[in-house]
């Protein structure tokens, strides 16, 4: 595992590199919060336009990517997070894992007894377009937006 504590480098996971999985990168690379950014995308045109265009420093399948970093974003529809959420959870130690769903039900219940649970952030950021892909990235796309954080302890 890479940062420990806030003085060492922090790597962010993002899984999904697209219109809201770009966009964290944005934000997390001007923000300061990651130093390095692992991208994991099941199309692999779109993985490589987000290492083109700088989203992301590399990309590595979703077990790695897990291993090698401090905090595990995914962005990905709510269908696939409900499937890989469990998995995730299995394979952390101290990393963070926060979906940028839509929905939050499914999520939840998918995990509400898993001993790691409380691993796991349910958030949805109130923003988004009509687009998709790496292309649809947008540096300032959180500024200003609420973001709703579902209580840890909430079933």
């Amino acid at each position: 595992m890479m940062g420990k504590d806030m003085n060492t480098q922090k790597t962010f996971a993002i899984v999904g590199i697209g219109l809201i999985g770009g966009s964290v990168a944005l934000k997390a690379k001007r923000n300061n919060w990651a130093d390095k950014i692992i991208g994991v995308d099941a199309n692999t045109s779109h993985a490589q336009r987000a290492l083109e265009l700088g989203l992301v420093d590399e990309i590595l399948p979703l077990d790695e990517a897990i291993r090698n970093s401090d905090v595990i974003v995914l962005a990905i529809p709510v269908s696939a997070i409900v499937e890989l959420l469990p998995r995730i959870l299995d394979q952390v130690d101290v990393q963070i894992v926060i979906d940028m769903g839509s929905t939050k039900s499914a999520l939840i219940f998918s995990v509400q007894q898993h001993p790691k649970r409380g691993r796991y952030v349910a958030s949805h950021p109130m923003w988004g377009t009509e687009y998709s892909g790496p292309e649809a990235a947008v540096e300032n796309a959180f500024e200003e937006k609420a973001v709703i954080v579902c209580d840890a302890c909430d079933s």
